[in-house]
């Protein structure tokens, strides 16, 4: 199960981003994220990512940057670091060190 807490341009994810928690309901409902000048999204409380979440996230960027919106990632999982770097797309994530 994957929850996103949102506080002014902030949305914070807890839970595993994976294949079963990303389902058209949750695509659809968070991909409104980007419909704002920037976000902020926090990964720290992922506790599980997967291939699918990877690619969601991804999706993300791409919507964002289409709609104008500047997106930034912080508190990346591990994980995930490693899932990109092996999938050779760590590079178009955008980082933020906070």
């Amino acid at each position: 199960m994957i929850d996103v807490e949102q506080v002014d341009k902030k949305a914070i994810f807890s839970g595993a981003l994976t294949r079963a928690t990303i389902t058209r309901a949750f695509d659809k409902k968070y991909r409104q994220l980007v419909n704002q000048e920037c976000i902020v999204i926090d990964l720290a409380k992922v506790s599980q990512i997967d291939t699918a979440g990877l690619a969601w996230i991804l999706l993300l960027i791409e919507l964002a940057t289409s709609k104008s919106c500047k997106i930034s990632l912080v508190n990346l999982p591990d994980d995930l670091l490693k899932l990109a770097k092996l999938s050779a797309v760590d590079t178009l994530l955008p980082i933020e060190n906070n």
